[in-house]
């Protein structure tokens, strides 16, 4: 039997709405992939060294000798300035020697009086005209006399600073026509061959982590992208009075040509305890949204739906480029480590490694 036209007509309406519905539907799934929004993304990991104890420092000679007078004088002269290059036995600085010449002067001719009185003496004790105790006197007074003649020798030289060794001055610490005291530093010079030290300030609350003989890795200023390892070698067993801090030598290895005294380093020394509540996930620092104090927003992914939701992180502190959190996230989370600004909450995403070409691809539409 035929059908009938009005059932044809029917069936075609049908078969045309079910269409449209079906276009309809991968068009929506088509328009939501086009608005997902381009981000890239980091993983929450776990940061063990995030408790190494970091230390700011001044990369020094391993060996390095401060020069100074033994007497107080008048400075007459310095000879070299820092940075100079100095050989064993230069002389480098001078005192005035007019009043130490005078003095060892006065010592020579108390000796020479201390002697004509001994032998003018002798041959009266021997005949029995003076006394044994006459005798013994003026040959204490000889000897008196010449051990002051050699203080004042001794004294005088030491007038004079002499480089103990080939290196480099690294401090001048006076000037010609100064007055100085015994002991005042004038100048520090280092002593080549003994290599490269970093000496560092430490808190006390950081010092009570780390022993000697703990393992650093350090970078210096002078050097960017490069790191050398030292060994902590000295623990000061009393705070510096001005600063409260322990000063803390770190030996230095592998330190390439070029290095000088005074570079700045950074480094960051394996504890011999961990600390309380230490900070163990890093994430980017790029990852920060905004931040309140010790807190901050980042935006986590939900994997599932691959959209993003807010989260309240609790910081410690930054670490090179990343920052180290105690708080609000999870090992294995992942978090929007590039274009969070363009996002909000229950944004759906789609992960990029090239954000800036995802997003000069992307039509105008998709753009937020």
């Amino acid at each position: 039997m035929a059908a009938s036209p009005r059932l044809v007509l029917v069936a075609i309406l049908s078969a045309g709405l079910l269409a449209g519905c079906g276009e309809e539907a991968n068009g929506k799934a088509a328009a939501e992939a086009e608005t997902a929004v381009p981000v890239q993304v980091a993983p929450v990991r776990p940061a063990p060294e995030a408790e190494d104890v970091t230390a700011y420092g001044i990369v020094r000679p391993d060996r390095e000798a401060v020069l100074s007078f033994k007497i107080a004088g008048l400075v007459k002269s310095i000879a070299v300035d820092r940075g100079d290059l100095v050989r064993k036995g230069d002389v480098l600085a001078e005192l005035d020697l007019r009043e130490i010449a005078a003095e060892s002067s006065r010592a020579a001719s108390a000796v020479e009086k201390a002697k004509r009185d001994v032998e003018r003496l002798r041959p009266l004790a021997e005949k029995g005209f003076a006394s044994r105790q006459t005798i013994q006197d003026a040959e204490t007074a000889l000897d008196v006399a010449t051990a002051e003649r050699a203080r004042v020798e001794f004294n005088r030289s030491l007038s004079r600073i002499v480089a103990p060794a080939d290196g480099v001055v690294l401090t001048r610490l006076a000037e010609p026509n100064e007055i100085v005291n015994p002991g005042v530093p004038i100048l520090t010079v280092s002593q080549g061959g003994g290599g490269f030290i970093m000496k560092a300030g430490l808190a006390d609350r950081d010092v009570a982590r780390i022993r000697i003989g703990a393992t650093a890795q350090v970078a210096i200023d002078a050097f960017p992208g490069e790191s050398f390892t030292g060994t902590v070698r000295r623990i000061s067993a009393a705070s510096e009075v001005r600063t409260g801090t322990f000063e803390v030598e770190i030996e230095l290895a592998g330190l390439p040509e070029g290095t000088a005294s005074g570079f700045i380093g950074q480094a960051r020394i394996e504890p011999a305890r961990a600390a309380e509540n230490a900070a163990n996930l890093a994430i980017p620092a790029t990852a920060i949204l905004e931040g309140h104090g010790s807190s901050a927003n980042v935006y986590v992914v939900d994997e599932a739906s691959m959209t993003v939701r807010p989260a309240r992180v609790q910081v410690s502190h930054l670490m090179g480029e990343n920052i180290i959190v105690t708080g609000g996230l999870k090992e294995g989370d992942r978090v929007v480590s590039a274009g969070a600004p363009y996002l909000r909450p229950g944004a759906k995403i789609k992960v990029v490694t090239d954000l800036k070409a995802a997003r000069a691809a992307a039509p105008e539409t998709a753009q937020p």
